[in-house]
């Protein structure tokens, strides 16, 4: 693993960037699930795909203004922004306003698991490539409390770990190979691409309650 020293240049992945695939899409178009998985799968109510359910009945957490994980967070059609730092890579989203760090000082998982709703990100550069790796990731609890991989209701369980594989293709976008490890909810590795295009604005305020809390019956879960 040829892993970036100081002496070698650091790929640059800072900017605005912004999904470029759709976003009712999945992954891994169907991924083969454990019977776990599709007892939970048969339980979501997607806003997007062959199963949508309506915003008052959905059960998707972006309904709940909670995140989703990843990879499920880069569906969401709303920019976020790469800041590299010597010791850690910061992405600031726009949608509900929330940061991930990725730590590139060398440190180890902790031994003492506290999942959260993003999990524990660690990463290094191999190359041209930034690497990622996150655990400690909050899974599936409840029929209303869900979580997914992506916006069609796929689900992972609190074992999942992901390893993301960043690089540069042009001065215009990046591309994001996705490795999703989860023996508990699918019987194989799931591996996909993601690409995003890089965007010339800046981001904006987003308040997820504010858009609960509308005018709109149409917006507000039952």
């Amino acid at each position: 693993m040829a892993i970036v020293t100081k002496a070698q240049p650091v790929p640059d992945f800072s900017g605005v960037w912004q999904r470029n695939f759709p976003g009712a899409s999945s992954l891994v178009p169907d991924p083969p699930m454990t019977s776990w998985a599709q007892e939970r799968f048969d339980l979501a109510k997607p806003l997007h795909g062959p199963r949508t359910a309506s915003a008052t009945q959905s059960n998707a957490a972006e309904m709940q203004c909670l995140p989703m994980g990843f990879p499920g967070t880069y569906y969401r059609p709303r920019p976020f922004e790469i800041i590299q730092l010597p010791n850690r890579v910061v992405m600031l989203f726009e949608i509900n306003n929330f940061w991930r760090i990725v730590y590139m000082d060398g440190r180890d998982f902790p031994e003492v698991p506290l999942h959260t709703w993003n999990g524990y990100s660690i990463g290094h550069y191999e190359e041209d490539t930034l690497v990622i790796e996150t655990r400690n990731i909050l899974g599936w609890e409840s029929e209303n409390q869900q979580r997914w991989l992506d916006r069609l209701g796929h689900p992972f369980s609190d074992q999942v770990r992901i390893i993301e594989r960043i690089r540069r293709v042009d001065a215009e976008s990046i591309v994001n190979e996705v490795s999703i490890h989860d023996p508990i909810a699918y019987e194989n590795v799931l591996t996909g691409t993601l690409n995003f295009r890089k965007r010339d604005f800046e981001l904006a305020e987003f308040v997820c309650q504010e858009l609960m809390l509308s005018e709109l019956p149409e917006m507000r879960p039952e």
